[in-house]
Parts: structure tokens; C-alpha cells; sequence
């Protein structure tokens, strides 16, 4: 029962994580109650990431040199440094700044191979990127944030750290324990592990509108504003990695945007630790909405552009078979 449960959240993913937004800012009282959870939820689609692939699958989708620096270098450091540039040249409010840079130091979505899946997008690619971004999370999220300049005393470096060792490194070590313990009952169940992940991100989602409405009712304003700075910051990113990347093709370049614009924003949640401003959690909970608004927007686009590419450029250009 437990495994067609899992199975099915993993069918209808998208709808679940949605749905679980919605709840979240409805129902103050369960997001209040889930508030406590979401370090756990993080955990589990962190840990769900890591449990779709076997350590020795992932090294069929890496990039070939080229492709790898340049992906790990837009996704790891292009990202934070081109929000940087944006939020400089528009002035933002310095919480919502924070948090979007926040979200931008963060690595690619759990879920991004999913989403790609959805869109027709190259999967094993944004799911090679979700992987090296979240195991050099526990380093490259410190080391910039503190270059960058993120705002507030909930941000410090060595504590950050510590505190994505633990869960990146936790998820990563149960992961492996569990490809070598039960490595072909993951793969024969691969729909029930995302339902897995999809099950963590919800719980997360739901608690990270803990206090939202209030806000949100508050300060419409600001609201509004917090919204419409996370579409835009959601889908500048994918534009301009997909641009930065279209000599590889428009699957792999759209595929590379993707990754970049939607980020952990649990990760980012937790590497900033407890305590911080109630403005800058208003903006990572509005960073959650184009996650799970846009594709389902953009779905038919990128399949009419896709459609119209020569046949000879949807080969992965960037993808080696070891």
C-alpha cells in the first residue's frame, strides 16, 4: 500500500507539490504545524535526488570536460553573480534581495530531472548538474554568500557549512547505503522513489508558508512584489542560460536554463539557519511558486521550439556514455 501510495505521488508530482502551496496559505494552522518539519522535508528530497541514480548510472550522464566546467561554473557561480548584477541594477528592498540571492546561492532543484522529463528536456543532464551542485552546496554556499554579501546575522559562513555537510553529506552516505544494499528494487521502483522526494518537497512547501497569509494580508504590497521578483528572477535565469548555452543545442541549452533559474530553495532555507527576518522568508516562500507555476506555462513553447529544431542537434551534444 505504502509503495502504490508512493508511486502514485510520484505520477502526479507537480499537482501534489502545487496543491501543496495552496494548503499551506489557506490553512494557516497546517502550515504552523508542518513549520517544525521542514528541515526533514528537505532531508527527504535530498535524499531523493540522490537515491534515483546509482553511483556508478551517474557517471553515464556526465557531461564531456567542457561541458562540465562550463555547467558547474554557471550553476555553482554564474548564477549568484548574475542575480548580484540584477538585484544592483534594480534596487530591490534588501530583504528581498537577500532572499533571492539566497535562493541563487542555492544548487538546481531537487525535482529539476523531473521537470525536465516533463518539458522534454534532457533529464540525465539537469539531473547531473542537481547532483555536483548539491554535493559542493556545503562549500561554494558560504564561501559566496559571505563574498556577496548576504545580509543578516542568520548567515554565517562556518555554521552554513556545517549544517549542509550534515544533510547533503547524511542524504549522500544513506544513498549509497541504499543503492548497495537494494540497488535493483530503487530502480525497479524509480517512480516511487521521486514520490518519495515529491512527499518531502510538500511537507516542505506547506511549512514554508508558516506565517505567509499573515504577511501576505499585511503588506499586500509587498507581497505582490515578492511574487513578481521571483517570477522574474525564475525566468530571467533559464533565459539567460539557455542563451549562454544554445551552441549545445536547444534541448541541452533550455535544459541548462532550467537548472539555473529554478534552485533549492529548501537548501537555501537551511544553510541559512533559524532566525531570519520575516521579510526574507516571505521572499524564499514566493521564490516556490514560478517552481511550480511556470513549467506548466512554458510546457507548450518549449515543445513548439524543440519541434522546429534540426534533427541533428537533439543528440545531447553534451552528454558522453562512459
Amino acid at each position: 500500500m505504502l509503495l502504490r501510495a508512493l508511486d502514485a505521488a510520484g505520477r502526479h508530482g507537480p499537482a501534489l507539490l502545487f496543491a501543496g502551496v495552496l494548503a499551506g496559505l489557506a490553512m494557516p494552522s497546517l502550515a504552523d504545524a508542518a513549520s517544525p518539519l521542514r528541515d526533514a522535508g528537505v532531508f527527504c528530497f535530498t535524499l531523493g535526488a540522490f537515491l534515483r541514480v546509482a553511483p556508478s548510472e551517474l557517471r553515464r550522464t556526465v557531461p564531456t570536460r567542457g561541458g562540465a566546467l562550463a555547467l558547474i561554473a554557471w550553476t555553482v557561480v554564474g548564477v549568484p553573480l548574475a542575480t548580484w548584477l540584477g538585484l544592483a541594477a534594480l534596487g530591490l528592498d534588501r530583504a528581498l534581495a537577500d532572499a533571492l540571492l539566497l535562493c541563487a546561492l542555492a544548487p538546481p532543484l531537487g525535482g529539476a530531472a523531473t521537470v525536465a522529463a516533463l518539458l522534454g528536456l534532457s533529464a540525465p543532464l539537469a539531473l547531473w548538474a542537481t547532483v555536483a551542485g548539491t554535493l559542493a552546496a556545503p562549500w561554494t554556499m558560504p564561501a559566496l554568500g559571505s563574498w556577496l554579501g548576504v545580509a543578516g546575522p542568520a548567515f554565517e559562513p562556518l555554521g552554513t557549512a556545517l549544517r549542509l555537510a550534515l544533510l547533503v553529506g547524511g542524504a549522500a552516505a544513506l544513498a549509497a547505503l541504499a543503492h548497495r544494499v537494494s540497488g535493483p528494487r530503487l530502480r525497479a521502483n524509480a517512480t516511487a522513489v521521486t514520490g518519495f522526494s515529491v512527499l518531502g518537497m510538500v511537507v516542505f512547501a506547506i511549512g514554508a508558508m508558516h506565517g505567509v497569509q499573515a504577511q501576505a494580508l499585511a503588506q499586500p504590497a509587498t507581497a505582490a512584489l515578492a511574487v513578481l521578483a521571483a517570477f522574474a528572477f525564475n525566468a530571467g535565469l533559464q533565459a539567460l542560460g539557455t542563451v549562454l548555452f544554445l551552441r549545445l543545442g536547444r534541448r541541452d541549452a533550455m535544459t541548462a536554463g532550467l537548472v539555473g533559474g529554478n534552485r533549492s530553495v529548501g537548501l537555501a532555507w537551511v544553510g541559512a539557519g533559524d532566525g531570519l527576518p520575516a521579510a526574507v522568508e516571505l521572499g524564499l516562500a514566493a521564490a516556490l511558486l514560478p517552481i511550480y507555476v511556470l513549467p506548466a506555462m512554458l510546457r507548450r513553447g518549449v515543445e513548439r521550439l524543440l519541434s522546429t529544431e534540426p534533427r541533428a542537434m537533439h543528440c545531447g551534444a553534451t552528454i558522453r556514455t562512459l
